[in-house]
């Protein structure tokens, strides 16, 4: 049965030429006034695909607020609540403790913060935290945030490679700790995509459209994941007992080369070559796997493990294409 607006569906109206130079639009009175809407109210009119969106001016600046309770949750819990509540598009956190905070809620909360692109704590008692966004959705381009990110992973994925064949537990540390950076540029980018979805304004200030930011936080994903293999590889460095002998090490650093190329290829637009890539190069490793067994080296199951890593860099390589293959269908069909 078709939904009216009496019963909360659809209102549906034709427009009318008022004085020979005004179109206007009739609101049914009480399907307004059930959404805020009375006489003097001000509305943007947004044009969305194949629609029309209509939003009150008066809500164009309400501040999204969250609460987290820190009596209620450990501090483990805590920090991934304050986390959860900047991906959500809060503006402003408010961090309550009615018992006080202990020193260690309260270093890991401030701690949590200050690793939130664009928070800062406004407001500080012995019994609550209050953080504020600086953001201003107009000057965020997720596409500029995406080739931060870029700019980011695949560097340190080449050299937490490198760091495992030339033996180097001390630089694969420190490589490893710029998966922090990496996740950072991932909240925004699920902060912002978040706000999209939630309100049509965001779209506008953010100068994209669904599609678009849906496709750009899919991007961000996989390079995020690129990010946290690398810091897996990375970690190798530190477990092997000797670095690997020169043929093993030429066969790792090729492959990986060969597996970011499959995250570039995607990045610069050309879906088709990068999937071609991605068998290719899946299937390289799959035969540079039976070799390493077949050798039966000490090291067999940590590079089994780097193999298997490096695979799963030219699979998010793949979702990539397949992400980018999906804007140019919809731009294709339009």
């Amino acid at each position: 049965m078709k939904r009216t607006a009496t019963d909360g569906g659809p209102a549906e109206r034709k427009v009318q030429l008022a004085g020979g130079s005004t179109f206007t639009v009739s609101i049914p009175k009480g399907w307004a006034q059930e959404r805020g809407i009375t006489p003097g109210t001000g509305l943007f009119i947004y044009p969305f695909e194949d629609r029309l969106v209509v939003a009150p001016t008066e809500h164009a600046g309400a501040d999204r607020r969250a609460v987290v309770d820190a009596d209620a949750v450990d501090t483990r819990t805590l920090v991934r609540q304050i986390q959860a509540a900047y991906a959500a598009g809060a503006d402003t956190i408010e961090i309550e403790a009615a018992t006080g905070f202990s020193s260690e809620q309260r270093r890991a909360a401030t701690r949590t913060v200050t690793e939130l692109v664009g928070m800062e704590v406004a407001e500080e008692t012995t019994r609550s935290l209050v953080v504020r966004s600086l953001l201003d959705p107009a000057e965020i381009s997720l596409q500029q945030t995406i080739s931060q990110l870029r700019q980011l992973a695949l560097p340190m994925h080449r050299d937490a490679v490198e760091a495992v064949t030339a033996g180097d537990a001390e630089f694969a540390r420190r490589v490893a700790l710029r998966d922090d950076d990496v996740d950072r540029l991932f909240a925004l980018v699920s902060r912002q995509f978040y706000r999209v979805l939630v309100d049509v304004r965001e779209i506008d200030q953010l100068e994209t459209d669904r599609l678009t930011a849906f496709t750009q936080f899919r991007i961000a994903r996989q390079l995020e994941r690129v990010a946290d293999h690398a810091e897996s590889i990375a970690e190798i460095a530190d477990r092997q007992s000797a670095p690997p002998d020169g043929k093993i090490a030429d066969g790792i650093e090729s492959l990986a080369a060969d597996a970011r190329a499959v995250v570039t290829t995607a990045l610069d637009g050309q879906p088709v070559e990068a999937l071609d890539r991605r068998t290719a190069v899946v299937d390289a490793l799959d035969e540079f796997d039976r070799t390493l067994y077949d050798d039966g080296d000490d090291g067999t199951y940590l590079y089994g493990r780097l193999v298997e890593r490096i695979r799963r860099t030219a699979h998010n390589g793949g979702n990539i294409a397949e992400a980018v293959s999906l804007v140019d269908a919809v731009d294709g069909g339009s």
